[in-house]
């Protein structure tokens, strides 16, 4: 792709009509849109855009309309401006999405991830990204999050095991045997007469308890902090926390990305602790642990820990069981 290149003659005329866009009080959210990128239209920080239209968290929805106070951007200093549109290759930054990148430079995700080499829409901010295809063998491919721990124990060989064991324990006589099971059963039964009131068993624990999924993810969350992309011991996103989480809670593997964790669990429609809830089109996830309240990762500044199902901007798409 060649690069078009904007003389110091036509630069005015562009600074003009980027005025002229930027300085509306008003911006309807479309598709793709974060508050990120809202932000660097309209030359603010995402926190004066939020402390404006009195949002509690980064989250916000297409034809949502938010206001903006923006002042017109200074003219580039440069001599000579590189076009966005001839630019092949992109530095991801925080914030960014494969589908806000490819509406950016006019391809779709699709070719992104051929062009990048990648298997899911996971990206890192920091990382260089082909958007272009004579980019594409230029460009290391994009580093995804790392996926998500195998929890399996590897298979044991438990046949030839027992079968060692078997062989190498003594043959035992019939008679002592019968024997043995003759004086358990008069234990037994003088047990019984001594204790004839003794109290029935205990009806076993549901299979999920909400004190249970309560304490271990708080448990997880703490000492925990919000990366994009992150999936470690300090460093977690939404989906990172409930993979990790259902590891320890019910010992399962889930997909890593919040899509993977939709199509593997079961909707239902009576939450229990321990199942997870979904927001916004499913592009967030948290632990539900009962009383209207869940454990999530929701945003670098509101970190991780427990909030009300609520709390979260927007609607919730349903609770699911693994």
């Amino acid at each position: 792709m060649k690069k078009t290149i904007i003389s110091a003659a036509s630069l005015t005329a562009l600074s003009a009509v980027a005025a002229a866009n930027i300085s509306a009080s008003e911006v309807t959210v479309e598709s793709g849109d974060t508050l990120w990128s809202i932000s660097k239209g309209a030359s603010q920080s995402v926190e004066e855009i939020k402390a404006l239209n009195n949002l509690t968290s980064d989250l916000i929805f297409p034809g949502d309309v938010l206001k903006v106070d923006a002042e017109a951007p200074s003219a580039a200093p440069a001599e000579e401006v590189e076009t966005e549109e001839s630019a092949t290759t992109y530095t991801i930054e925080a914030g960014d999405t494969l589908f806000a990148i490819a509406n950016q430079f006019d391809v779709t995700v699709a070719d992104l991830k051929a062009w990048n080499n990648l298997s899911s829409d996971l990206i890192i901010a920091g990382k260089d990204i082909a958007v272009a295809a004579e980019a594409a063998p230029a460009v290391e491919t994009v580093e995804e999050a790392a996926p998500a721990q195998e929890t399996a124990a590897p298979a044991v060989e438990e046949t030839p095991a027992v079968e060692e064991v078997q062989e190498a324990a003594p043959a035992v006589e019939a008679a002592p045997a019968v024997q043995e099971v003759e004086e358990v059963q008069e234990v037994q039964e003088v047990q019984e007469v001594e204790q004839p009131q003794a109290a029935p068993a205990a009806e076993p624990a549901p299979a999920v308890t909400g004190g249970n999924a309560a304490a271990i993810a708080n448990s997880l969350a703490a000492g925990k902090h919000y990366v994009y992309g992150g999936n470690s011991a300090t460093a977690v996103d939404c989906s990172a926390f409930t993979q990790q989480f259902m590891a320890a809670f019910n010992g399962k593997s889930i997909p890593r990305d919040t899509y993977g964790q939709r199509a593997a669990g079961t909707q239902v429609s009576n939450p229990q602790p321990g199942d997870l809830v979904f927001f916004n089109n499913y592009s967030h996830v948290g632990v539900y642990i009962g009383n209207g309240q869940m454990v999530d990762a929701l945003n670098p500044s509101e970190g991780v820990g427990q909030r009300a199902v609520s709390y979260v901007h927007g609607h919730v798409d349903g609770y699911y069981r693994f």
